[in-house]
């Protein structure tokens, strides 16, 4: 049963977004802090009451957009700059490792994680880790950009499509090192098909939904091997912890 992303229109339209996003390199900010609240105001999941995990918490927008929601929310980052730029955005966060998470079984109702599975080798750990953390019945919020996308490079697409190796030495050869998200430095390529045969594996895990983030009306590209990897841009897994 797929669970339904209801749409906001209070927060940015999807054209704001990605104008917005077509100035991230330069301006990170808006973008963020857009998406942020747009995303929230679209959770298919309750948040005012419930203890929710920011799980690569970053600047802390998504703490902050769903604490304004109602949430008590535990941030966590393992990157020392993340870590320092949400203290400055008023965000109480901690610095922890996804895949060893410093909390005991089934302490929280539910766990966002955005935009961080691609930034650890081992993505199959934070998984262990939210199933691990969520109590019966709880949710996760998984999304993650997939390597095969347009952006599947960040810092050096579109080289990446030389391979992760390749593309790197072409991009730096080109434009010179980029000052983050590096393959197999701070970006692994990680892909959708892998990821869903390990999510549905799992007993304690059930997949309710997966969607292109940024187009959730449009999931039946997920149903599609290949053509997935390149047209999801972003990919979405909404889970629940069963019991």
């Amino acid at each position: 049963m797929n669970a339904i992303l209801h749409t906001d229109p209070r927060p940015a339209s999807r054209v704001e977004l990605f104008r917005l996003f077509l100035a991230e390199e330069d301006d990170p900010e808006p973008f963020y802090t857009k998406l942020a609240v747009r995303s929230v105001a679209e959770f298919p999941f309750p948040l005012a009451g419930r203890r929710i995990l920011d799980l690569g918490a970053g600047p802390g927008y998504y703490t902050k957009a769903m604490e304004g929601r109602g949430a008590t929310v535990t941030a966590i980052d393992l990157g020392i700059d993340n870590c320092r730029g949400a203290r400055a955005n008023g965000v109480d966060v901690a610095e922890a490792d996804g895949t060893c998470l410093p909390f005991a079984d089934r302490t929280f109702d539910g766990v966002l994680c955005s935009n961080m599975l691609e930034h650890t080798p081992t993505p199959d750990r934070i998984f262990d880790e939210i199933e691990r953390v969520l109590r019966p019945g709880g949710w996760a919020w998984v999304s993650w950009t997939n390597w095969y996308s347009p952006w599947g490079g960040h810092s050096i697409s579109p080289m990446h499509y030389l391979g992760p190796k390749l593309g790197s030495k072409a991009y730096v050869k080109l434009f010179g090192r980029p000052d983050r998200n590096l393959p197999y430095e701070t970006l692994w390529p990680t892909y959708i098909g892998a990821t869903l045969r390990d999510v549905r594996a799992r007993t304690n895990l059930r997949l309710l939904d997966a969607v292109p983030r940024y187009y959730p009306s449009q999931r039946w590209i997920l149903r599609v091997p290949g053509l997935r990897e390149v047209f999801t841009w972003n990919c979405l897994l909404l889970l629940q912890r069963v019991a």
